[in-house]
């Protein structure tokens, strides 16, 4: 099969106006979140601007047909918070959105430490085992303690509890997270650009979005097992 059609993705022309958009509307999503979609947990209001900064148009997407429920800052001024706490939880409440939000919440945390730990990588200049490694590390600490943990943590449960468990659901999650961006790693990034393309170019950012877009979608059949056995609880 031929992929060269994928050079798109090392092209200024591309990654330029594709985070551009990216950025713009994770700053109006975040906003969003406070000012109308209130109910939207803590933990995903963290991770929908993240979300949304790498997936670009393809996040707002997800961020309004699983998220929000049309009129919902109108029903939350007019009928109250009442009102708009029900609606949210009506318009969540289909399995695919709950399962969205698992995926987002994970890949998001997830994301957040494997870009951060390729970055420093790329500029030290290790090879591609070394840097796998690393950044699944990193992306595991990073989707445990700052995403999966507090966020079981805001539903009541106990720390020691809360680290338990937002390990055990982190470790499935991660795990596909990572094979989807590893593959585009290591099959996807030569046909591309050739080489692992350096932090400050347009590839490493085209690529990154990829491969992030890549582990979403391999994780979310993970995620759905999750959220079916309660391991997780998605859009909720």
């Amino acid at each position: 099969m031929n992929l060269h059609f994928l050079r798109f993705l090392a092209q200024p022309a591309f990654v330029i106006p594709w985070y551009a958009f990216g950025a713009i509307a994770a700053m109006l999503v975040l906003s969003d979140t406070f000012t109308a979609n209130r109910q939207v947990t803590p933990a995903l209001k963290a991770a929908w601007p993240i979300i949304v900064l790498f997936f670009s148009v393809i996040g707002v997407v997800l961020y309004l047909g699983s998220c929000r429920p049309r009129h919902i800052g109108s029903i939350w001024n007019e009928a109250g918070a009442e009102d708009a706490n029900r609606t949210h939880r009506e318009f969540v409440a289909e399995k695919w959105k709950k399962v969205v939000g698992s995926d987002i919440h994970c890949v998001a945390g997830d994301g957040l430490g494997i870009v951060t730990a390729m970055i420093v990588m790329r500029l030290l200049g290790f090879g591609f085992w070394p840097e796998i490694w690393t950044e699944y590390v990193v992306g595991f600490a990073f989707g445990w303690f700052l995403f999966q943990a507090p966020a079981m943590h805001h539903m009541g449960m106990p720390w020691r509890t809360a680290i338990w468990k937002g390990g055990r659901a982190e470790f499935f999650s991660m795990a596909t997270v990572m094979v989807g961006m590893g593959l585009v790693m290591r099959f996807l990034t030569p046909v591309i650009v050739g080489q692992p393309p350096s932090p400050v170019t347009a590839a490493f950012w085209g690529i990154a979005a990829l491969g992030l877009l890549v582990g979403f979608i391999f994780t979310y059949p993970i995620n759905w097992w999750l959220v079916t056995i309660g391991w997780k609880h998605g859009m909720t």
